[in-house]
């Protein structure tokens, strides 16, 4: 059985020395799997300024991804997604701005992460399942 975790898509995209890399979020997913996890991508509409409609496709076809309708932002839905901090969030957002409105958020929803060498994906602690 896999376990769900919630990915900051529009945040991983720019894990590459904040340049937009359009692989990265699809290096991110197998991470996730390959450690049995079930991970839901979620990304801004300004996603298609960035990454091609086939990189999308192929991506939906490995993971779940939610792509919020215009004018809506991503980390609203993330954040509601995260059920109170029950699912763990891989970004690298604190999510400051959104505290008062998720204020059961704690430090252990939260896994960081970055792109070394080879294209490695690092995350900065281990994943824990949501509890069921």
């Amino acid at each position: 059985m896999t376990n769900s975790i919630l990915v900051d898509g529009s945040n991983v995209l720019f894990w590459r020395g904040g340049q937009v890399d359009a692989i990265i979020p699809m290096l991110v997913a197998r991470a996730l799997i390959a450690r049995r996890f079930a991970p839901v991508l979620y990304f801004d509409n300004s996603i298609h300024r960035h990454v091609r409609d086939a990189d999308l496709k192929r991506l939906s076809e490995l993971v779940q991804v939610r792509v919020t309708p215009r004018g809506t932002q991503a980390d609203a839905l993330l954040l509601d997604a995260c059920t109170q901090g029950r699912i763990q969030i891989v970004s690298n957002d604190r999510f400051r701005g959104w505290r008062v409105d998720h204020p059961s958020l704690r430090s252990g929803w939260l896994v960081t992460g970055s792109i070394g060498k080879g294209a490695r994906v690092s995350l900065s602690k281990k994943l824990r399942p949501a509890p069921l």
